[in-house]
């Protein structure tokens, strides 16, 4: 069987899931929407995927997942109508910068049993991996919580190193 997509977004990252997808066995991008014509276009000649808006990916029978890759503001509501339009659904961090916005969004997937997975490439970057080894409470093991959690960094210069934000423990 093969597992039918519809991609969201066809910016940086958009690219990025859509060669993902043609890479893989057993997936078809079949269809791609974008705010902008030209980049859904480049996708679209590039993975014979057609050109479609966002409303027909997602109320399309010949979709199974969605895969979310739009500015941030939108996920959400992306996430929502998708879980309500029964599609399996990848979608890019963060669901959205606004805690209560994001517990809702949740209760909906719960709510309609959709499948949802959020995407966090940095879960194996080696700063992040040394700064969950010198966190006290996480470091035996973390947990899965069902309270969102945060760690806002304010600033990152580009000489930012693990070591001098952990050198305080």
């Amino acid at each position: 069987m093969t597992l039918r997509f519809g991609l969201l977004g066809a910016g940086r990252i958009g690219k990025v899931h859509a060669g993902a997808v043609a890479a893989t066995p057993g997936a078809k991008l079949v269809a791609v929407a974008d705010a902008l014509p030209e980049a859904a276009a480049f996708i679209s000649k590039s993975s014979g995927a057609e050109v479609r808006t966002i409303d027909e990916i997602m109320n399309a029978k010949d979709i199974d997942a969605v895969l979310i890759t739009t500015p941030t503001d939108m996920h959400s509501d992306m996430i929502e109508q998708a879980a309500r339009a029964k599609k399996a659904i990848f979608c890019e961090k963060p669901i959205d910068l606004d805690l209560d916005r994001v517990r809702r969004c949740l209760d909906t997937v719960a709510k309609e049993k959709a499948a949802l997975m959020i995407g966090f490439n940095r879960r194996f970057d080696p700063n992040f991996m040394e700064v969950r080894a010198r966190t006290p409470a996480t470091s035996a093991r973390w947990k899965w919580s069902p309270s969102p959690r945060a760690i806002r960094l304010r600033r990152r210069p580009p000489t930012w190193r693990v070591r001098a934000a952990c050198s305080a423990t």
